[in-house]
C-alpha cells in the first residue's frame, strides 16, 4: 500500500507540474548564444549559416527543457515530454552580438510517445534556406514510416514556407508515396512506387494556395491538410 501511495503521489505531482509549466520569455538581444538559453533549458541542436544574405553567419537553435513535464497535446492526450523551442538569431553587423529574429514553441516536434522514435531529425541552413527534418517511426501500432522536410526562407520580414517534402512508406509491403511541394511555383510532384519491385510513377500538378504560410502561422508539422487526405 505504501508503494502504491508513493506512485500515485509521484504521478499527481508530475501532472500538476506539467499543468503549471509555461514557456519562458527570450532575450531579444545577446552578446553570446548562452544569453538566449533560459534557466532550466539546454541547447539540443544548432545550425549555422547566412539567413538574410548579409554575409554573416546566423544561428538556428533547438532548445530543450532539461526536465520532463506532463503536457496536453493537440489530440488532447496527456503526455510526458521535454518541451522544445526553435530560436532563430541574426548576427549583428556592428559587433559579435545576436538579435532574436523569430522563435516557435510548437514547430519542433517533441519526443512524447514511448512507442515511437524521437521525431526530430535535424536542422540545417543552406544557401539561405532553413531546413527542418522529422521522421515518424512507430515501434508498434503502425506499419507506416513518414519523413518530412520543411524549407523556410526569410523574406525581409518573416520566415515563409517555400517548400516541403513528404514521404510515406509501408514497412511490410514497401509501397511508398513521395510528395514534393514548391510553394513559390505552386507545383507539386507526386511519386508512387514500390522499393522491392522497383516500380515508380511520377506526376506533376499545379496547386492553388491563397498565400505563403509563415513560421508564425504554420504552428506544427502534420497539422496542415495541404491536399485532401495529405497532411503536411
Amino acid at each position: 500500500m505504501r508503494y502504491l501511495l508513493i506512485l500515485i503521489l509521484t504521478i499527481f505531482i508530475g501532472v500538476c507540474y506539467g499543468q503549471n509549466f509555461s514557456y519562458p520569455s527570450l532575450n531579444t538581444k545577446g552578446k553570446s548564444i548562452t544569453d538566449f538559453v533560459p534557466n532550466g533549458w539546454t541547447i539540443f541542436d544548432s545550425a549555422h549559416g547566412d539567413l538574410n544574405k548579409d554575409g554573416l553567419e546566423d544561428l538556428a537553435l533547438i532548445l530543450q527543457y532539461k526536465d520532463s513535464v506532463t503536457l496536453v497535446n493537440n489530440e488532447e492526450d496527456t503526455v510526458l515530454t521535454q518541451p522544445r523551442i526553435l530560436v532563430i538569431l541574426f548576427k549583428s553587423h556592428i559587433d559579435t552580438s545576436f538579435e532574436l529574429k523569430e522563435y516557435s514553441n510548437s514547430f519542433v516536434l517533441k519526443h512524447d510517445n514511448s512507442a515511437m522514435d524521437d521525431p526530430y531529425q535535424g536542422t540545417t541552413i543552406d544557401k539561405g534556406i532553413l531546413k527542418i527534418e522529422f521522421h515518424l517511426f512507430y515501434n508498434m501500432g503502425s506499419w507506416y514510416s513518414t519523413s518530412s522536410t520543411y524549407k523556410f526562407r526569410h523574406d525581409g520580414k518573416t520566415f515563409v514556407l517555400i517548400g516541403a517534402d513528404l514521404s510515406n512508406i509501408h514497412r511490410a509491403t514497401l509501397d511508398y508515396e513521395d510528395y514534393s511541394y514548391d510553394f513559390l511555383t505552386k507545383k507539386r510532384s507526386y511519386t508512387k512506387g514500390n522499393e522491392e519491385k522497383g516500380t515508380r510513377k511520377t506526376s506533376v500538378k499545379i496547386l492553388t494556395f491563397p498565400s505563403l504560410k509563415t513560421l508564425k502561422v504554420f504552428k506544427e508539422p502534420y497539422s496542415w491538410e495541404v491536399e485532401s487526405g495529405v497532411y503536411l
